[in-house]
C-alpha cells in the first residue's frame, strides 16, 4: 500500500516508544519515503529547522509536562501539514483548525487523516 508516497520525509513525535514504533512502521508501509522520529519539543525543533518536511505527526502531550505546541508553529510558519494525536479532545485554540486523531487510533485512521493533507486530494475535492 502506497497511498502516502508522495510525502518523502515526514516527522513523527511521540514520547511513548511502542507508539512510535508503530506509527512509524505504518507510515513505511504506507509509502513514505522516510520517517524521522522525536521524543521530545527539543528533538522536533532540531528535524524542523534543518530538514525539508512534507508532513508531521505531534503527539499533542509528551512526558515531563511538555507539548508539542512549539513544534507545532515552526511547521505552521514553514507551510508543513500536521495532524495532532492526543487521549484528550482539548486542543490550543490557535490549532482549530489542525487534524486530531484520538488516541487510541487505528492505523487505517491514522493513514486516512494524512491521506487528507496531500495535494491530490485537494484537487479531487474542488
Amino acid at each position: 500500500m502506497a497511498i502516502l508516497s508522495p510525502l518523502r520525509q515526514m516527522l513523527v513525535v511521540e514520547d511513548e516508544a511502542l507508539i512510535l514504533l508503530d506509527i512509524e512502521q505504518t507510515l513505511v508501509e504506507a509509502g513514505v519515503g522516510r520517517v524521522l522520529t522525536a521524543t521530545t519539543s527539543a528533538e522536533a525543533l532540531a528535524i524542523i529547522e534543518t530538514t525539508p518536511l512534507d508532513a508531521a505527526v505531534l503527539d499533542l502531550r509528551l512526558g515531563r509536562a511538555e507539548t508539542s505546541e512549539e513544534p507545532a508553529r515552526r511547521l505552521q510558519q514553514k507551510g508543513v501539514p500536521f495532524v495532532f494525536l492526543s487521549g484528550s479532545t482539548a486542543i490550543v485554540e490557535s490549532f482549530a483548525d489542525v487534524p486530531l486523531v484520538n488516541k487510541p487510533f487505528s492505523t487505517d485512521e491514522l493513514v486516512a487523516v494524512l491521506q487528507s493533507l496531500l495535494p491530490e486530494n485537494d484537487v479531487a475535492a474542488a
